[in-house]
């Protein structure tokens, strides 16, 4: 698992660039881990400077699924405790 890979989110996601050299135990892996940075997704305007929704979701997939078009784009939220 090459952390620099270009394809990592793509992998996480479950998108169709998983690169065949990936093992499925190195896939597993770098999803839980991701998973443990408590990272969120939401939808994002087009030019990408601001979210559609204040709804924050667990999954690339879900907040896919809420887009309207083919313009929205999915951004990425890490999740912190308040100090």
């Amino acid at each position: 698992m090459e952390l620099k890979d270009t394809d990592l989110f793509a992998i996480y996601s479950g998108g169709p660039r998983i690169k065949p050299s990936w093992q499925e135990e190195d896939i597993q892996q770098f999803r839980q881990q991701l998973l443990a940075a408590r990272l969120r997704y939401a939808v994002c305007h087009p030019d990408a400077a601001s979210i559609m929704t204040p709804r924050p979701f667990t999954s690339p997939e879900a907040a896919r699924q809420a887009m309207a078009d083919a313009s929205d784009r999915l951004g990425v939220v890490l999740v912190a405790p308040a100090v």
